[in-house]
């Protein structure tokens, strides 16, 4: 039952212990902040390690004190690794023993040329996550600070721009679908220490220390380095995330006002009106509606190859531009306006 100022029945030594821990805390108020509606849909996202076991453990701890929402774990394993089939019956076992509702399945990933095995097994599981949810669930990701910085790290590798060093967001919509990430501010250690604390079950998964993978080499060389050198480092890089999300959305605010009236109720774009603007807003206007459209972003060769055969080529011409799962093509309307579209190919 969930408990308040007005019951009298204290708290059990036990409780009092679970509630008043400060990541508790800390996590009530951000999903609070949420503002759910009764018997909304909360979801945890397992993947086994201890971040994504200590989202599950408060989660829990929540679901004492509001029992009136929805509860619900998901584990996905794409069988990347030849231990995923125990690992996924060992989450299986830790929910049965915490009565906490829980789905598990294999997860099929189709690789395709030009995408990493991590970024095709990535979009798959938000697929999947968000076909198992109901329209307005809550999904609860297990990512911290150090995966924030490597994020960050990744994204300057690939020479992004201000939506990429902006790394992951704290809260994000993908229609009426939310998606929290409670500890993106949480330092690894800081949930080595809950886990511990509260002898939590999880996995450590041992690819994890390959340096020869990107995020790995981050994660173990380079971070360390430069936190060993600057301590506030790691501080100074979440700010800089901070600023360039901001940056990010004040440009989305300003190009939806733009772009809107010129997008059909098919979401196809009409690019006359571009022929006059800088090179600069044009790729703007392109990116802005490709994440409308919820496509997977270009690199910037091929969004200036968009630009270029969408844009600039004659009006006779079919052009096509691809890359991963993604085809746009153009059409001419009667009014001889260039309408490009987008769609999903096999």
């Amino acid at each position: 039952m969930k408990r308040t100022t007005a019951q009298l029945s204290p708290l059990s030594p036990q409780e009092g212990q679970q509630f008043s821990d400060p990541l508790y805390r800390l996590f009530r108020q951000r999903l609070l902040a949420l503002q759910l509606q009764p018997k909304q849909q909360i979801i945890v996202c397992l993947g086994g390690g201890a971040d994504s076991q200590t989202v599950l453990d408060l989660t829990a701890i929540f679901r004492q004190e509001f029992p009136h929402y929805q509860y619900f774990a998901i584990h996905l394993d794409h069988a990347f690794h030849s231990n995923s089939k125990e690992w996924a019956a060992g989450l299986v076992t830790d929910c049965q023993r915490r009565q906490f509702p829980m789905h598990c399945e294999q997860l099929d990933v189709a690789l395709g040329r030009r995408i990493s095995k991590e970024a095709a097994g990535r979009e798959a599981r938000y697929q999947r996550l968000a076909e198992l949810g109901q329209p307005n669930a809550v999904f609860l990701l297990g990512h911290h600070r150090n995966d924030q910085m490597e994020t960050f790290f990744l994204q300057l590798k690939r020479g992004a721009g201000p939506k990429g060093l902006a790394a992951m967001a704290m809260v994000s919509r993908r229609g009426k679908q939310t998606w929290l990430r409670p500890l993106l501010d949480i330092s690894k250690a800081e949930i080595y220490r809950y886990a511990h604390e509260h002898q939590l079950f999880w996995i450590e998964d041992d690819t994890n220390y390959d340096t020869r993978i990107e995020r790995n080499f981050f994660r173990h060389v380079i971070i360390p380095e430069l936190e060993q050198r600057w301590p506030h480092f790691g501080n100074a890089l979440l700010r800089s995330t901070q600023l360039c999300a901001e940056t990010a959305m004040l440009l989305d605010e300003l190009l939806a006002q733009q772009i809107t009236p010129h997008i059909n109720e098919q979401g196809h774009l009409a690019t006359n009106w571009l022929l006059t603007h800088s090179e600069q807003l044009q790729r703007a206007v392109l990116r802005f509606w490709l994440q409308q459209q919820h496509a997977p972003t270009p690199s910037y060769a091929q969004l200036e190859q968009v630009r270029q055969q969408m844009l600039f080529t004659t009006n006779e011409a079919r052009p096509q531009v691809q890359w991963g799962k993604v085809l746009l093509t153009r059409h001419i309307g009667h009014d001889k306006e260039r309408w490009v579209v987008l769609h999903e190919s096999t």
